[in-house]
């Protein structure tokens, strides 16, 4: 017969992989924590009640609140007859994940695109002064084709990325068989891989 010690442990060990799981997406433990500790939480807790059930400092606690607060996975709540400001747990995954993914990982992809995009424009100058007449040693031209391939081959990764990511979120419908030759990798293939902005459509809202 279940206990109220086996639910407590049950409880503590799913508090724990929240912790886990949060680290792993680059948040820290304390955040999964709070968040698992609200999500199993039946009632909104208030944030003394936290720190003293995750073990944490007042000034860590508000930290960790007020951050699961800004990404929206944490709710501030009024509870009657308490003065104290309660919390409890967004419960939609999928708007804490998408949240998540349009806020941060959007941000980051665009700066990849960005940033390679400029990588090639600087290989394709190189690539076109090193193939005029007396320009230098045939090496140096090998070499730059080279890049230019390899770097033109890195940003449609980057804008796959992008567009996967557009899709997941519900902005792109996905053609895919125009996207397998994007993952390809041929042995001295000179021919830069199909644009993935070809293979999607903007959906009509």
């Amino acid at each position: 017969m279940a206990t109220d010690d086996d639910l407590t442990s049950a409880r503590d060990l799913a508090i724990d992989a929240c912790g886990r799981i949060a680290q792993f997406w680059g948040f820290t433990r304390t955040m999964g924590r709070a968040f698992g500790l609200l999500y199993l939480s039946r009632e909104p807790l208030a944030q003394s009640e936290i720190q003293s059930r995750l073990g944490i400092s007042a000034g860590s606690a508000s930290m960790t609140l007020s951050a699961l607060g800004r990404w929206g996975v944490v709710h501030k709540v009024w509870v009657r007859g308490q003065r104290r400001e309660h919390y409890q747990a967004e419960t939609d995954f999928w708007k804490m994940i998408s949240g998540v993914l349009n806020e941060r990982e959007r941000r980051e992809i665009g700066a990849a695109v960005e940033v390679v995009g400029r990588a090639e424009s600087v290989a394709r100058l190189a690539q076109v002064a090193l193939g005029a007449p007396a320009a230098g040693p045939r090496k140096a031209k090998v070499e730059a084709d080279f890049l230019v391939e390899r770097v033109t081959r890195l940003g449609e990764i980057c804008r796959l990325g992008e567009t996967l990511l557009d899709m997941l979120l519900g902005q792109l419908t996905l053609d895919v068989g125009r996207f397998r030759d994007v993952l390809k990798v041929a042995p001295g293939q000179g021919t830069p891989a199909p644009t993935p902005a070809a293979a999607v459509q903007r959906r009509k809202r």
